[in-house]
C-alpha cells in the first residue's frame, strides 16, 4: 500500500465530508421536489418567508450598521425604514395562512419585528444625543441577537408550513420516512467511518507525534541513546529520521569532545607536573655536590638514593595511581632531602593510619603540599619548622592531611585562595601553583567528589587537608 502524505490524509478525509454534507441535501431535494408542485399556496409562503428572511439577513443589519457610521441619517431611516417594509410583507404573507400555529408564528416574528424597532430608535435617540459609537455598540450586539432571533422565526415558519403539507399528504409521510431512514442509514455510515478514519489518523498521525514528542522529551533528558520507530507518513518518517540522526550526530560530538577534554585535560596534568619547582632538582643536585666536597659521603649517598627514589616513585612507570605507601615514601624521600639540605631548622613526621594496603591514591597529591607548606611557610619564621603528614583510611573515604607551624595565611589572603579553588581560576604566579596544580588533577581524576579544606592562622601555621574516594585494586601498581 502507498503511504500517504499528511495532505493526502486531509485531502481523503475533507472529500468524504464534502460528501456526506451534501448526501442530507440531495435526497431533501429529491423528496419534496413533488410536493413543491402539489401545495403550490404553501410553497409560494415558504417563498416569501424564505425572500424576507434573506432580506433581513442581507439588509437590516448592514443598514443598521451604515446608521451607526453616519452613512445613513436618520431622516434617510424615517423616509424609508426597511423596517416597515419586513412588517408589511410579514402582514401579507399572514393573509394567506389557515392555522392558528401559523398566524402565531408570524405575530411572533411581528413583535421581533417591534423589538428590533425599539432598539432602531434607541440608536437613533444616541444619534441625536451625539453619544459615542461604544454606546451604540452595545446596541448593536443586541440588534444582531434580535436579527438572528427574526431569521430563526421565519425558518420556523417555513417549517410550519412544510409540516402542514406533511399532513395532509399520505405520499410525503412516506416520502419522509424514506428521508428518515436513508438519514438513519447515513449516521450508521458516517459513525463508521469516523471510527475507521480516527484509527487511520491516530495510525499514521497521532501515534507518529507521539513517538516523536516522546523522542524530544528523553532527549531533552539527557537520554541520547533513545531513538524513535520510523512511522510509515512519509513527512513525519523524515522528521523521525531526521531526529534520530540528530541524537546519533549529538552522542558522537558529545563522545568525541569528552575524548579530546580528557586528553586536553591530561595534557594540562603533565604541563601542571612539569611546574613542580625544577629548581628543586638543581638545589638538591648542587647540595650533593657541597656534601661531596665537605667529605660528608654518608649525608650526600643518603641524599642520591632519596633523590633517586624520588624521581623513581615521581615516574611510577607512566601510571598515575600508587598504593598509599608509596605515596607516603615518596614524601619521605622529599623531606629526606629538605631536611639535609636545612639541617636542624627542619623536622617531620609522617603518620600512615591505612590497614589496607590495596587502598590506591593519585599520585604527587602531597608532595606540591608540602613544597607549598616549606616554601611558603617555615621558610619565614625564625623557629624549627615542623611538617606534619597524615593519612588515615575511613569506611568509603581517604584523608590525608598536611600542617605545618609556617608563616600561616592571613584571612584576606585565605579567603582569595578559596575563591581561586572555587573558581578554578588560575592563581597568582607569586603564590605558588602547588595548591592549585592538586585542587585541579583531584577534580580531573575524583571529580565533584574530591575536597580540599585548607585552614590557617598568620604567624602559627597551615593545615591542608584532603579527601578522595577509596579506591581498590587486587595488586599495587
Amino acid at each position: 500500500m502507498k503511504n500517504k502524505g499528511i495532505n493526502s490524509i486531509f485531502k481523503q478525509t475533507n472529500i468524504l465530508m464534502i460528501i456526506l454534507a451534501f448526501i442530507p441535501l440531495l435526497l431533501s431535494s429529491l423528496f419534496y421536489a413533488r410536493q413543491i408542485f402539489i401545495y403550490q399556496n404553501t410553497i409560494n409562503n415558504i417563498e416569501e418567508a424564505n425572500q424576507l428572511s434573506a432580506k433581513v439577513d442581507a439588509i437590516v443589519l448592514e443598514e443598521t450598521w451604515d446608521l451607526v457610521f453616519g452613512q445613513r441619517t436618520v431622516a434617510d431611516v424615517e423616509e424609508s425604514n426597511v423596517i416597515d417594509e419586513l412588517r408589511q410583507d410579514v402582514l401579507h404573507i399572514q393573509q394567506n395562512t389557515s392555522t392558528a400555529k401559523e398566524a402565531n408564528t408570524l405575530d411572533v416574528a411581528l413583535r421581533t419585528l417591534d423589538t428590533l424597532e425599539t432598539y432602531q430608535q434607541h440608536l437613533i435617540d444616541n444619534i441625536n444625543q451625539d453619544e459615542p459609537v461604544e454606546q451604540n455598540q452595545y446596541v448593536m450586539v443586541q440588534v444582531d441577537s434580535v436579527i438572528d432571533l427574526l431569521s430563526d422565526i421565519l425558518q420556523e415558519f417555513v417549517g410550519v408550513e412544510i409540516s402542514l403539507a406533511s399532513q395532509t399528504n399520505h405520499e410525503l409521510v412516506q416520502s419522509v420516512l424514506l428521508l428518515i431512514f436513508f438519514q438513519v442509514l447515513l449516521i450508521f455510515v458516517i459513525i463508521y467511518i469516523i471510527n475507521k478514519n480516527r484509527r487511520f489518523v491516530h495510525d499514521n498521525l497521532q501515534y507518529p507525534l507521539d513517538r516523536l514528542l516522546e523522542l524530544s522529551n528523553e532527549l531533552a533528558q539527557g537520554h541520547l541513546n533513545f531513538r524513535a520507530e520510523l512511522p510509515t507518513t512519509p513527512e513525519l518518517r523524515t522528521l523521525t529520521s531526521s531526529l534520530n540522526k540528530m541524537a546519533d550526530d549529538l552522542t558522537r560530538l558529545l563522545e568525541e569532545n569528552a575524548l579530546k577534554q580528557y586528553h586536553l585535560a591530561q595534557s594540562e596534568v603533565r604541563v601542571l607536573q612539569a611546574q613542580i619547582t625544577p629548581h628543586f632538582i638543581y638545589n638538591s643536585l648542587d647540595a650533593i655536590v657541597s656534601l661531596i666536597e665537605a667529605h660528608r659521603y654518608d649525608q650526600a649517598t643518603e641524599m642520591t638514593y632519596a633523590l633517586s627514589d624520588f624521581f623513581r616513585i615521581s615516574l611510577s612507570k607512566g601510571h598515575d595511581w600508587i598504593p598509599i605507601e608509596k605515596e607516603l615514601r615518596h614524601v619521605d624521600d622529599y623531606l629526606k632531602i629538605l631536611q639535609i639540605r636545612y639541617g636542624d631548622m627542619l623536622s617531620y613526621t609522617i603518620e600512615n593510619q591505612v590497614q589496607n594496603p590495596d587502598v590506591l591514591i593519585l599520585k604527587m597529591i602531597l608532595q606540591p603540599l608540602i613544597e607549598n607548606a616549606v616554601y611558603h611557610g617555615t621558610k619565614f619564621v625564625r623557629r624549627v619548622g615542623k611538617i606534619s603528614v597524615t593519612v588515615t583510611e575511613l569506611p568509603t573515604w581517604v584523608q590525608m592531611t598536611v600542617t605545618d607551624n609556617g608563616a600561616g595565611i592571613d584571612s584576606e589572603r585565605l579567603t582569595e585562595i578559596q575563591k581561586n579553588l572555587r573558581q578554578n581560576s588560575d592563581p597568582d604566579p607569586s603564590s605558588g601553583y602547588g595548591l592549585y596544580n592538586v585542587y585541579r588533577r583531584l577534580l580531573l581524576n575524583y571529580g565533584s567528589e574530591a575536597q580540599m579544606t585548607i585552614n590557617s592562622q598568620h604567624m602559627q601555621g597551615t593545615q591542608v587537608t584532603i579527601s578522595v574516594p577509596k579506591k581498590e585494586e587486587s595488586s599495587h601498581v
